[in-house]
């Protein structure tokens, strides 16, 4: 797109001064095609410039502003110039008030440049930015002052007024010039670089045209339609352009690019060379002038010599910076984005960052808040022994992963899956990495999945894989005498099938609350499916313990029941084998509890019988 206004500009400005060649001649057509399109050019840069400031997305809003604000200066005093010398026919003065306007607009082009300036500066290289902008200042300024201001000076004919007057403009150039400089030598990156080159064009092409003009009138050679008009024009478009193109575009910033960089260097040694030259053609030749000349021209070398190294050196730690901004940049979003609880801790235990995610799960809203907390006051007191453990490792340089139960603020607890990893800086441990996953409603699911592998749904009694994996720890690793007990309960089937399963899984839920109330701590009392029950009865020495139980159980599971109103009966038959004398095996030791607990069914249930060897033989 920037190439179509290009041209456009450059077909304007090629207009003008072919208009003013093709009526060289021709002096009122000459006056009348110029003064048209010093109003038309300046007329289109207020509106492009308007376009941009009638944007809500305008960028530098301050700065294009006051450059609007001089473009329409410059574009009331080119109306008054037409209306004077055009329409009224009158010679305009070079020194008049028309003058006022075209100096404030200069004026307003130096006070925008100092407002972007400040608004974009960096701090680097601050001193270097200054010499540089100094040398190029005094350079520009000796030949200002050699071959314009002290011409001026130097004309004793000009009324006080008019001297002001032309003095002014070389002084607005020395400004445009120096905070044209502090502009280009003060920003380390371009945030729109195609827009600054534009100004900085736009400055460089009017304090030309300004140089031009000053001189021409020095020689009393200037007139209406000079070849100075149309480079005003090429520069206020220019100057409109970078506004309507890139004002109100978001630009990021880039690195400067190593041709303006090396632009940016070279210049102020091409400016003393330039004036060094001049003095040597204006001062003549000798021995003190050539040796002068050959020491400066080391000292440069030797200088830029220096300061290439430094920029590489410069460039070396710009690129670190960036990349080094690059993985903090990625850290903060692995971070910050992390949908787990991740934290860093110095050596002191102190919290020194986390995420959203953690400082949820202690009980804050702000992260900030979590900062410099003593991690351990958030770990149960029952876990910090093992923590403190892991710590230790940790310092070794050793990655951790355990579960631990955390507190919360409010009072919360659950359980985490925490990952610890050490920060590792020159081989010292200096901190720690954590990661955490709450892991609270997996154990809670995986305890109620493992209480429903070994409990009875119905009941809540261990079920037949808890009561044998129950025995065989008792064989395994206690290798003291127990009971086993093996119930059926006479009555159950015609209470369920009369009064329905309803009745007959509340009896069940009865007579097992029953059956645990019977039993002693140690104890276990267990559900083999239907009617029939179990119970281990440990560390027995006689076989009088075992009955009193028994009986016990017979007494507490023979009262009556009740559900929905119904009275219910039934009694227990109860077979009971003993460890070791009956079995060393589970399997062993039910089998004949259940053939006992047969044996009592077939003499009359609602008893309990021992099993014995002897022919098979129950006894009462």
């Amino acid at each position: 797109m920037i190439k179509r206004y290009l041209v456009f500009i450059l077909f304007i400005t090629a207009i003008y001064y072919v208009w003013l060649f093709s009526f060289e001649n021709d002096e009122w057509a000459k006056t009348l095609g110029g003064n048209i399109l010093s109003i038309v050019g300046p007329g289109i840069a207020l509106y492009w410039l308007f376009q941009t400031l009638s944007t809500a997305a305008v960028k530098q809003p301050l700065f294009w502003k006051l450059i609007f604000t001089g473009l329409s200066l410059y574009f009331i005093s080119e109306c008054l110039w037409f209306y004077f010398e055009t329409l009224l026919g009158q010679e305009v003065p070079i020194a008049g008030f028309l003058d006022f306007f075209y100096l404030g607009h200069a004026f307003c082009y130096i006070l925008a440049l100092v407002v972007r300036f400040k608004q974009e500066r960096k701090t680097a290289q601050t001193v270097r930015m200054l010499f540089d902008m100094l040398i190029t200042m005094t350079v520009a300024v000796s030949f200002i002052w050699h071959f314009i201001i002290r011409n001026i000076l130097n004309n004793g004919e000009l009324p006080l007024f008019d001297l002001l007057i032309n003095l002014s403009y070389p002084i607005s150039d020395i400004g445009m010039l120096l905070a044209a400089a502090t502009f280009f030598f003060g920003l380390n990156e371009s945030h729109a670089k195609k827009e600054i080159g534009l100004i900085l064009l736009a400055l460089f092409v009017q304090i030309t045209a300004d140089t031009v003009y000053l001189t021409m009138i020095l020689n009393n050679g200037y007139e209406s339609g000079n070849i100075t008009d149309p480079m005003y024009v090429f520069s206020v478009l220019l100057m409109a352009l970078a506004g309507h193109l890139y004002g109100s575009t978001p630009a990021e910033a880039h690195p400067m690019s190593k041709q303006v960089g090396m632009l940016r260097f070279s210049l102020p040694y091409i400016g003393v060379m330039v004036l060094f030259a001049f003095m040597l053609f204006y001062s003549g030749f000798n021995a003190l002038t050539i040796g002068a000349s050959i020491s400066i021209m080391l000292l440069m070398i030797r200088q830029a010599v220096t300061l290439v190294e430094n920029q590489a050196l410069y460039d070396q730690l710009l690129h670190r910076s960036q990349e080094l901004s690059a993985n903090e940049q990625r850290y903060r979003s692995l971070f910050d984005y992390y949908p787990e609880a991740a934290f860093s801790a110095g050596l002191d235990g102190r919290f020194q960052s986390v995420n959203q995610a953690a400082a949820n799960l202690l009980g804050f809203s702000n992260e900030e808040d979590v900062i410099g907390l003593r991690c351990s006051s958030f770990i149960a007191e029952r876990d910090k022994k093992q923590v403190f453990a892991h710590f230790s490792s940790l310092l070794k340089g050793s990655a951790q992963e355990y579960e631990v139960t955390l507190c919360s603020r409010t009072g919360e607890i659950f359980i985490m899956n925490m990952t610890n990893i050490p920060i590792i800086v020159d081989g010292q441990v200096t901190g720690i990495y954590g990661i955490g996953k709450d892991v609270t409603d997996q154990k809670k699911q995986h305890r109620k999945i493992a209480h429903m592998a070994y409990h009875d749904a119905l009941t809540g009694l261990p079920n037949r894989l808890s009561f044998d994996q129950k025995l065989m720890k008792l064989i395994e690793e206690d290798k003291h005498p127990f009971a086993v007990l093996y119930m059926d309960l006479d009555g159950f089937k015609a209470i369920n099938d009369t009064l329905g399963h309803h009745a007959g899984d509340e009896l069940l839920v009865s007579v097992s609350r029953r059956l645990s109330a019977s039993l002693r701590s140690g104890d276990m009392a267990a559900r083999q499916g239907g009617d029939e029950f179990t119970a281990v009865v440990c560390g027995i020495s006689t076989r009088k313990e075992v009955e009193q139980i028994a009986k016990r159980l017979l007494r507490s599971l023979s009262e009556p029941y009740y559900a929905d109103d119904q009275k219910m009966l039934v009694t227990p038959s109860i077979g009971i084998a003993l460890y070791p004398q009956d079995g060393e095996k589970p399997e062993q030791l039910i089998q004949k509890a259940d053939t006992a607990m047969y044996a009592v069914k077939q003499n009359g249930k609602g008893a309990y019988q021992f099993y014995t060897k002897e022919k098979r033989r129950m006894t009462t």
